[in-house]
């Protein structure tokens, strides 16, 4: 869905300037709407999604679809039934399934994504649609009473999950804390660990929610991945709105780092250190670090290194860069570099936000642990779910066979890849997702039951033989 034409010169010029001619137009219309943006994040915004796919400058118009499979099989008509013009047809339909865009001219402006939503992007072939795809067939149920921690015990990889320290807390709702427990051998702490909420004032640090996670794992022998230690999102207002020049930034990047990874030490199995610094073109503005600090990352993990020793793993930490696509290009680019330049780093978290709609190839993603593996990084899954629907549509029995289809391709790859070290969740179950529980994204819905995925995943584990 990602590969597309090469552009010649010329064209990328006049696509260029059709783009400034665009934003100008749009920028009235989406101010009232998006008021508290600033135009320069809403630019920005839209140049990186013009320039990850360069398609699309005729729009034949807006059709209204069901689904994403029925706007590319519109697609496919209308290449067949146009052969020999040298331009094969594309769509861009939104994730939601609804607005379908055909296109007779490859090259240039995407067009008109919703706001917020990513885009699908496909290059049609000139042959009919393919058939519909079978039903996923019904998953068999996991032996009774195994855990997916048991499960995994010989696999080599941590099966984790996020965890929400509010929800550990809750005495009310004690089954989350019981399950979350009983099922991963790792966890991550959602939101207690990240700069915010651990740094609340310069001077200050507020230790209890990450402790809480720390804590928890620590009595039932579950390993922990600390997130994060720098990113452009979830900082105090200090640190926003303190109008550091580059020097203090630096005291205060080195500093805050030195101490959150001193005070855990080795009970942190591993830290994402910078979290999602990039863009389709290499490093994204993301205050107050940059372009404020142009070396900023090499900052983070010197410090990550000198506070943590050896014995804790560094990552950094990035969404659709699974597979081999120009953001994964990005990824590949930066941590070959850092390696180049003696900046410490053990591996690369890919998050894999995915959806049965819209998700990579399997394969490009084991090529592109292959070549993250010959710079002898580990790869760790961080933040899977899988959306089974969204909005009001259901999620029927056959979709979540689907899903549970997907989930265990994901853990196979990860099987199959010798770098592959880890494998979790971003949520326990559908009830604490950040999707919300209509998406039901996760192994467990939300009376914390087990779903087909949940099966399929300690099946796997139980019968493949890793190497």
């Amino acid at each position: 869905m990602r590969n597309f034409l090469s552009l010649r010169l010329s064209l990328r010029k006049s696509c260029t300037m059709l783009l400034r001619v665009v934003l100008g137009v749009l920028a009235s219309s989406w101010a009232n709407e998006l008021g508290h943006r600033s135009w320069k994040e809403i630019e920005l915004s839209y140049v990186e999604l013009s320039t990850t796919c360069q398609h699309a400058t005729a729009i034949s118009g807006l059709i209204n679809v069901t689904s994403v499979v029925e706007c590319e099989q519109k697609c496919d008509a209308q290449a067949a039934a146009a052969p020999g013009t040298g331009q094969p047809a594309c769509i861009a339909v939104d994730t939601n399934g609804k607005n379908c865009y055909l296109k007779s001219v490859c090259g240039g402006n995407p067009g008109h994504c919703a706001q917020n939503a990513e885009c699908g992007y496909r290059r049609a072939g000139v042959g009919p649609s393919p058939p519909p795809t079978p039903p996923a067939p019904p998953v068999p149920p996991a032996p009774p009473g195994m855990t997916l921690r048991e499960a995994a015990k010989s696999s080599g990889v941590f099966i984790g999950a996020a965890t929400n320290q509010g929800a550990l807390n809750n005495t009310q709702d004690p089954m989350y804390k019981s399950l979350e427990e009983a099922q991963f051998d790792l966890t991550t702490a959602e939101n207690a660990c990240k700069f915010g909420p651990i740094h609340p004032q310069r001077d200050v640090y507020d230790w209890v929610g990450c402790d809480t996670v720390f804590n928890d794992a620590a009595a039932v022998n579950q390993s922990v991945r600390g997130h994060n230690l720098c990113w452009h999102t979830e900082n105090p207002d200090w640190l926003i709105n303190g109008h550091f020049n580059s020097t203090e930034l630096i005291q205060i990047l080195e500093d805050h780092i030195t101490t959150v990874v001193s005070h855990y030490g080795t009970k942190a199995a591993c830290w994402d250190v910078v979290n999602e610094a990039l863009d389709n073109n290499g490093l994204k503005p993301s205050a107050p670090w940059y372009p404020a600090v142009p070396n900023y990352i090499d900052v983070a993990f010197r410090a990550a290194r000198k506070a943590g020793g050896p014995n804790v793993k560094l990552f950094y930490n990035d969404y659709s860069a699974e597979a081999m696509n120009p953001k994964s290009d990005q990824v590949y680019n930066l941590v070959k570099g850092m390696q180049q330049r003696g900046v410490p780093i053990d591996g690369v978290g890919l998050q894999f936000h995915w959806s049965l709609e819209y998700h990579d190839s399997l394969d490009s993603v084991a090529a592109n642990m292959a070549r993250l593996h010959a710079l002898g990084l580990e790869v760790h899954i961080t933040e899977l779910d899988v959306k089974c629907t969204s909005g009001s549509t259901p999620c029927t029995p056959n979709l979540l066979n689907a899903q549970a289809e997907l989930y265990s391709a994901i853990l196979k790859t990860c099987l199959d890849a010798p770098n592959c070290k880890s494998f979790e969740t971003w949520g326990v179950s559908d009830n604490h997702s950040w999707l919300g529980a209509q998406d039901a994204a996760l192994l467990f819905d939300t009376e914390y039951q087990p779903k087909p995925a949940f099966n399929a995943l300690v099946n796997l584990l139980l019968n493949h033989s890793r190497f």
